[in-house]
């Protein structure tokens, strides 16, 4: 087995040892490709919080600060990874899909939750990427498509089964195209124009649970502030 094979099999093993909420294999790979594909760099220390679950009042998933650093190590090597193969070799780079032995469908649902997850982290950045028109505001709309679909959104709208035979491909795709985008240096607005951002004074009525979260994350009201 290859270093490389050796790394990746050393750090699946250290995430499933791991309790919730700290992500698996699968949901990291999406997750860091959604922090490459991001309009802005989010800081490590940031994002290794997001990915375990680590904050205030919240049980670490760790048994020790050797045990999270050395898990650390092991995510940042796979982080550089990921980037290098974008950045070098993109007709190599294949996000992580498992494939059910049963029926052979490619299963995205897990890898699409942790790009969601990173998305979630510069929400209002990446929901600018639509103004810029071209296949960047083509990939970001397929992404959140995706991620509308596996959160179950929008399953009353669309219907998933008819989607999924092209999503494998169209996430691989989206991922390359919006990575290539932040890497020329163009520029990505700040903030998308008033009228599609949240309503801040959404909170002064009634919030029903499939309403948008008063509190901009982008999330229903269920799966956010009301889920606490």
């Amino acid at each position: 087995m290859s270093e490389q094979a050796n790394r990746l099999d050393e750090l699946d093993q250290a995430l499933l040892a791991l309790d919730d909420p700290a992500m698996v294999l699968e949901e990291l790979d999406g997750f860091i490709a959604g922090l490459l594909i991001l309009p802005e760099p989010v800081p490590p220390g940031e994002w290794f919080a997001a990915a375990f679950g680590l904050g205030r009042r919240r049980r670490s998933v760790f048994a020790s600060i050797d045990h999270a650093n050395a898990v650390l190590d092991l995510v940042m090597a796979y982080h550089d990874e990921i980037a290098r193969t974008l950045a070098q070799e993109p007709e190599l780079y294949q996000p992580r899909f498992p494939v059910d032995p049963v029926n052979g469908d490619v299963i995205w649902e897990l890898w699409i939750e942790g790009l969601a997850a990173a998305v979630n982290l510069r929400r209002e950045r990446f929901n600018a990427y639509p103004q810029l028109g071209g296949d960047a505001a083509i990939a970001s709309r397929s992404l959140s498509t995706a991620i509308d679909i596996a959160l179950d959104d929008r399953r009353d709208r669309i219907n998933p089964a008819a989607l999924d035979p092209a999503l494998p491909a169209g996430l691989r795709e989206a991922v390359l195209t919006l990575y290539k985008y932040r890497q020329s240096g163009a520029p990505v607005p700040d903030r998308p124009p008033f009228a599609v951002r949240p309503n801040p004074f959404a909170a002064f009525g009634k919030i029903g649970r499939n309403d948008p979260c008063p509190c901009g994350s982008g999330k229903k009201y269920k799966r956010c502030c009301g889920a606490a």
